[in-house]
């Protein structure tokens, strides 16, 4: 899965709820569930999970997300 298809379906699930968004596609990252293309920087998974969801804000791509 992308990490893109994650988060939303992450957020379908939990709704706007940042906190909760972000402590479980780490997890989902950790078991495998979705993989970066790299990690050049060796950015955690939550470090990670936080600038997509700024990705998702800014760009719009996540309907609902404040």
């Amino acid at each position: 899965m992308n990490q893109r298809d994650k988060m939303r379906e992450l957020f379908s699930r939990f709704g706007n709820q940042p906190e909760i968004l972000i402590r479980e596609y780490a997890a989902a990252e950790r078991r495998g569930e979705v993989k970066r293309k790299n990690n050049l920087n060796g950015m955690p998974p939550e470090d990670y999970a936080y600038y997509l969801l700024a990705d998702a804000r800014n760009k719009g791509w996540l309907p609902g997300l404040n």
